[in-house]
């Protein structure tokens, strides 16, 4: 193995700060959802309508990181390459229905997508032609590099309608996540003038791979029904049952992907923002 790479079967996985702090913040705003929806000493009131349907389009702001080491073998010898894989924001499309049970709980289903083109940057090392235990570094770049989500979210949620036209829910429940990721899986290098102290990044090989795996989610949902207030639009009276919404949700799940004869420990999901409208029956 050469100095400085890692010949474990696993991947390293790196974990940026901010998604703790995303997970202290979408908690800190069901609490909050909670606290504003639970006035002393009185009932919370209950939406009339049971059944809610959404459809909604929206952005991941943060991005996740993880790594992949590899061997290779050269020249009778082993180096390896290490790719940093950062998956940035990306889109959301996501749709679902709730039907209320009793009182202010209900139940929900959704399905979310998500997609983003990332990079991944890639460091070897790669043995000498002439002498042991002399490698040779490189550095390079690989983009283009996709990252599929797909999630089935169930939800439990408590609901409180605030006005004849807001209602606001907290909700909670566990998530299946279907993820398909590009791997790097070989690099290619081409060897420079004699004496080979030289080598250069030239090529790659990538791998599509999918996993299914368990989360969890947990959101809070903020919806008007003003459509029937506006001027062009009051005399319709089934306006009111339309509206707009915005959902702020958390969720989060992980899978191992083979790559090569190695495994790539894989987080999905995190902080979610989408908005669009809602029909209410």
């Amino acid at each position: 193995m050469a100095p400085g790479m890692s010949h474990a079967n696993d991947a390293t996985r790196v974990e940026q700060g901010p998604h703790r702090r995303t997970g202290g913040l979408i908690l800190g705003l069901v609490v909050l959802a909670l606290a504003v929806e639970a006035p002393p000493a009185q009932a919370q009131p209950a939406p009339s309508e049971r059944v809610v349907a959404w459809l909604d389009l929206g952005w991941r702001p943060l991005s996740r990181t993880f790594a992949t080491t590899q061997t290779l073998e050269l020249f009778s010898e082993q180096g390896a390459f290490q790719a940093d894989y950062a998956v940035d924001g990306g889109g959301i499309f996501d749709g679902g229905i709730s039907v209320q049970l009793w009182r202010n709980l209900a139940v929900g289903l959704d399905v979310s997508r998500y997609r983003s083109v990332n990079s991944a940057r890639v460091r070897s090392e790669v043995p000498h032609p002439f002498f042991f235990d002399l490698p040779r570094t490189t550095t390079g770049v690989v983009g283009g590099l996709e990252r599929r989500e797909t999630g089935l979210h169930i939800r439990a949620l408590w609901v409180t309608q605030l006005a004849d036209w807001l209602v606001v829910s907290a909700s909670f429940g566990p998530s299946a996540f279907n993820a398909k990721q590009d791997l790097i899986s070989d690099v290619e290098h081409t060897e420079g003038a004699f004496p080979f102290s030289h080598v250069l990044f030239t090529g790659h090989r990538v791998s599509s791979q999918s996993a299914t795996t368990l989360g969890v989610n947990s959101a809070v949902d903020v919806n008007t029904y003003l459509l029937d207030r506006l001027p062009f639009l009051r005399n319709y009276d089934k306006m009111r049952h339309f509206g707009l919404g915005v959902q702020f949700r958390y969720v989060r799940g992980n899978v191992t992907m083979p790559v090569g004869d190695h495994f790539a420990d894989v987080d999905l999901g995190g902080f979610h923002v989408t908005f669009g409208s809602r029909v209410r029956f």
